[in-house]
């Protein structure tokens, strides 16, 4: 039992890890784009999320890139987002 219990802390801590290495390439990524880029950008990683769970989508993405949920929305509907093919 305690084998198991040691897998399953071990497995968790590297689930951890994982996640905060996606979390700062997923920051990287964006702040290396333009205003066009980053709405793309954002608008794909939404509907990835929502493929998995459409509930709190856009409030993952943006505990994900360090971002308020407002300036997803906004991403989200922005100007540049439609005239760029969206």
């Amino acid at each position: 039992m305690s084998i198991m219990l040691e897998s399953f802390r071990a497995t968790t801590a590297e689930i951890q890890v994982m996640k905060a290495q996606q979390k700062g390439q997923a920051i990287a990524i964006y702040n290396g784009m333009t205003g066009g880029g980053k709405s793309r950008y954002v608008s794909k990683l939404v509907e990835i999320e929502a493929a998995q769970e459409p509930r709190g989508a856009q409030s993952r993405v943006a505990d994900m890139l360090d971002l308020s949920e407002g300036r997803i929305s906004q991403l989200l509907t922005s100007e540049k987002n439609r005239k760029n093919g969206r």
